[in-house]
C-alpha cells in the first residue's frame, strides 16, 4: 500500500514538472518561430541588397571604364593636335618661302605636284587614323568594331554641312553597332557585359529613324522628327527636344567628309602631275597657293580636333563624377550589407540557442515520462509541489519503519516469475506450432481432396469414353462408395467401384462378368488413367491375352486412336495385335542355338484385297 501511494505521489510530482517543461517548450517554440521569421526577413533584405550591389558594381565598372577611355582619348587628341599644329606651321613657312621665291616650273613642275599629292596623302592618313581610333565613342562599341562589327555611323553617306543634323537625328544610334537579327544583338550585349565594357547600343539590320532637315525657326512647327544643321532636334510624337552640340559622332562625320574631300584633291594633284608640260612660265605661284591651302586644311583639322577636346573633357569629368557617386553608393551598400549579415548571424545564433534549449527540454520531458512510467500508479491529487514533496517524505519514512520480513522473498519471487515467464513462452511456442501443424494438415487435406476430385472426374469421363469403344452398345462408369461398416472412423476415405454393362446384359458389377469382359474393363480403366495423366510412352504386357479376336480388334482400334498422342510398346502373342503394330521386334533361335532379335517395320497403308 505504501509503495502504491509513494508511486502515485511521485507520478504526480513528475506530472507537474512535465507540465512546466511543456510550457517552457511552447514558449521556446514561439521564440524560435519569431527568430526564424526575422532571419528569413533579413535574408530577403540581404538578397535584394546584393542584387542592388551587383547592379551598382556593374554600373561602376562601366563608368570607370568610360572615364579611362575618355581620358585616354583626350590625351591622344592633344598629342594629335600638337602634331597638326607643328605641320600647319611647317606648311605656312613653306608657303612663305614659295611665295617669296617661286620655283621654276619647267624642271620641277611634276615633282612639285607629286610632293603636294604626298603631303595630301599624309593629311589623309592622319584623318583616317583619327577615324579609325573612333575618339569619343563608347568603349563597348569601339571594342566590337575592332572585332569586326560595323557601326551605324560608318554606314552613312552624309552631305557636307549635314553632319550635326544627322548626329542629332540618330541620337544614341549613331554610336551603336549593327546586328543582323535580335539574337545576334543579344549575343553582342552579352559579350560587352562579360568584358565589363559598359553601355552598348545595337541596331538590328541598320534600321535608323527618318528625319527632315528644317530651319531653326521652323523646328517647333514640325509634325514629325525634324533636325537643323546646327544640331537641334524635335520629336513632336514623343514631346522631346535635344541638342547634339559638339558630339563625337558629328565630329567623326565631319572628319569623314573632310577625308573624302582630301581624296578628291589628291586625285586632282596626281592628274595634274601627269599632264605637266614644259610650256609653263618660268616661275609659278601654284606651289605657294597649294602650301597655303594645305596650311588652311591643317588649321581646319585643328579646329575640328579642338571641338573634340571639350566634349571628351566633359565626358571624362561626368564619368568621373558618376564613378565617385557610385563608389559612395557602393560603400553605403557595403555597410548596410555588413549590418544585415550581422543581424542574420545573430538571428541564426538565437535559433541555434533555442534549438539547444528545446533539445534539453525534450530530454527532461523524456526523463519525466520515464519516471511516471516507473511509478507504476495513477498520479495522486494535489497541485502544490511542496506539499507533495513533504507527503512523499512522510510515506518513505513510514515504509522504512516497517523493516524487512523475508529478505529472500523478492529473489524467490523474481526467480519463480522468470520460470513462469519461460514456461508461458514455451507453451505459447507449442500452441503456435500445433496451430501451424493443424493449418498445414487442413491445407494438405483440402489439396488432396481437390486433386482427387479433379483426377477422379477426368478418369471417370475417359473411362466412359473408352468403355463405349471396347463395349459397343454397352456402357461403363466409375462411382464413389461410402464406408458401409458401422465401426469405421468418420475420417475413412470413400472407395471407388467400377461398373460395366456389356450390350444385351443387365449385369453391372465387375465380379459377375466373364474373364474377357473383366480384361476389357481393366484395359478401359488403364486407358482412362493414361488419358487423365498423359505420358509420352506406355508399356502394355499381354493385357489382351484373355481376349478373343473381336475384342482384340476393339483393343487395336483403341491403340490406333491414341497412337498420335503417345507411343505404345506392347508385349503380345496375339497375331492381330502384331498385325496392327508399326514396328515388330521378335526373338528367334537359330540352328546353332543362339537367340537373335529381329525387327520389321510394317507399312501403315491398307493392303489391297
Amino acid at each position: 500500500k505504501l509503495r502504491g501511494e509513494i508511486g502515485a505521489v511521485r507520478a504526480r510530482i513528475a506530472q507537474l514538472e512535465l507540465a512546466g517543461v511543456e510550457d517552457g517548450r511552447g514558449q521556446a517554440e514561439e521564440r524560435k518561430e519569431a527568430a526564424a521569421l526575422a532571419r528569413k526577413r533579413t535574408a530577403k533584405e540581404l538578397e535584394a541588397l546584393l542584387s542592388e550591389r551587383d547592379r551598382v558594381e556593374g554600373e561602376l565598372v562601366g563608368a570607370a571604364g568610360g572615364r579611362e577611355e575618355a581620358t585616354a582619348s583626350l590625351y591622344r587628341l592633344k598629342s594629335a593636335t600638337e602634331r597638326l599644329e607643328h605641320r600647319r606651321e611647317s606648311a605656312e613657312m613653306l608657303a612663305g618661302r614659295l611665295r617669296a621665291d617661286p620655283p621654276p616650273v619647267r624642271s620641277a613642275e611634276r615633282e612639285r605636284l607629286l610632293e603636294e599629292a604626298r603631303l595630301g596623302r599624309e593629311r589623309l592618313g592622319a584623318l583616317e587614323r583619327a577615324l579609325a581610333e573612333l575618339e569619343g565613342l563608347p568603349p563597348a562599341a569601339r571594342a566590337l568594331v575592332e572585332r569586326g562589327q560595323k557601326l551605324v555611323l560608318s554606314s552613312l553617306d552624309v552631305d557636307d554641312g549635314d553632319e550635326r543634323a544627322v548626329a542629332a537625328a540618330l541620337g544614341w544610334r549613331a554610336a551603336a553597332v549593327v546586328a543582323e537579327d535580335a539574337q545576334q544583338a543579344l549575343e553582342l550585349m552579352e559579350q560587352a557585359r562579360a568584358a565589363g565594357l559598359g553601355n552598348l547600343g545595337v541596331v538590328i539590320d541598320g534600321a535608323t529613324p527618318d528625319a527632315a532637315i528644317v530651319e531653326k525657326d521652323q523646328l517647333l512647327q514640325a509634325t514629325e522628327l525634324s533636325v537643323t544643321r546646327e544640331g537641334f532636334a524635335f520629336d513632336p510624337a514623343r514631346g522631346e527636344l535635344w541638342y547634339a552640340g559638339e558630339a563625337a559622332e558629328a565630329v567623326l562625320l565631319e572628319l569623314e567628309a573632310r577625308r573624302r574631300a582630301l581624296e578628291a584633291e589628291i586625285a586632282e594633284l596626281e592628274a595634274a602631275a601627269e599632264h605637266a608640260t614644259a610650256q609653263a612660265p618660268a616661275r609659278d605661284t601654284r606651289p605657294a597657293e597649294l602650301a597655303e591651302t594645305l596650311a588652311a586644311s591643317l588649321a581646319e583639322a585643328l579646329k575640328a580636333a579642338g571641338r573634340f577636346e571639350p566634349s571628351l573633357d566633359a565626358r571624362a569629368d561626368a564619368r568621373g563624377q558618376r564613378a565617385r557617386e557610385l563608389g559612395e553608393e557602393l560603400r553605403e551598400l557595403g555597410a548596410k550589407e555588413a549590418e544585415l549579415r550581422r543581424a542574420a548571424s545573430e538571428a541564426g545564433e538565437r535559433v541555434s540557442g533555442i534549438d539547444v534549449e528545446l533539445a534539453t527540454l525534450a530530454a527532461e520531458a523524456k526523463e519525466l515520462e520515464r519516471r511516471m512510467a516507473e511509478a507504476g500508479a495513477e498520479p495522486a491529487e494535489g497541485d502544490d509541489p511542496d506539499e507533495l514533496a513533504e507527503k512523499l517524505t512522510r510515506l518513505e519514512r513510514r515504509r522504512e519503519a516497517l523493516g524487512s520480513v523475508n529478505p529472500l522473498a523478492k529473489e524467490e519471487y523474481e526467480r519463480e516469475k522468470e520460470r513462469l515467464t519461460e514456461l508461458r513462452e514455451q507453451r505459447a511456442d507449442l500452441e503456435a506450432s500445433l496451430k501451424e501443424l493443424a493449418d498445414l494438415r487442413d491445407e494438405l487435406t483440402e489439396t488432396v481432396e481437390q486433386r482427387f476430385e479433379q483426377t477422379f472426374a477426368a478418369v471417370r469421363d475417359h473411362f466412359q469414353e473408352v468403355a463405349s469403344t471396347l463395349f459397343p452398345g454397352g456402357e461403363g462408369r466409375l462411382r464413389l462408395t461410402e464406408p458401409e461398416l458401422e465401426g469405421e472412423d468418420e475420417d475413412t476415405e470413400p472407395g471407388i467401384e467400377i461398373e460395366l454393362r456389356p450390350a444385351g446384359k443387365k449385369v453391372t458389377r465387375l465380379s459377375l462378368l466373364s474373364g474377357g469382359e473383366k480384361a476389357l474393363g481393366a484395359i478401359s480403366f488403364l486407358f482412362a488413367l493414361f488419358l487423365a495423366r498423359p505420358h509420352p510412352f506406355y508399356l502394355l504386357d499381354e493385357v489382351e491375352a484373355a481376349l478373343d479376336d473381336a475384342n482384340i480388334g476393339r483393343f487395336v482400334t483403341l491403340l490406333r486412336r491414341y497412337s498420335e498422342e503417345a507411343q505404345f510398346i506392347v508385349i503380345t502373342h496375339q497375331k492381330k495385335t502384331m498385325e496392327a503394330a508399326d514396328v515388330l521386334y521378335g526373338v528367334t533361335m537359330a540352328a546353332d542355338g543362339v537367340s537373335q532379335i529381329v525387327s520389321r517395320r510394317l507399312p501403315r497403308e491398307a493392303v489391297a484385297a
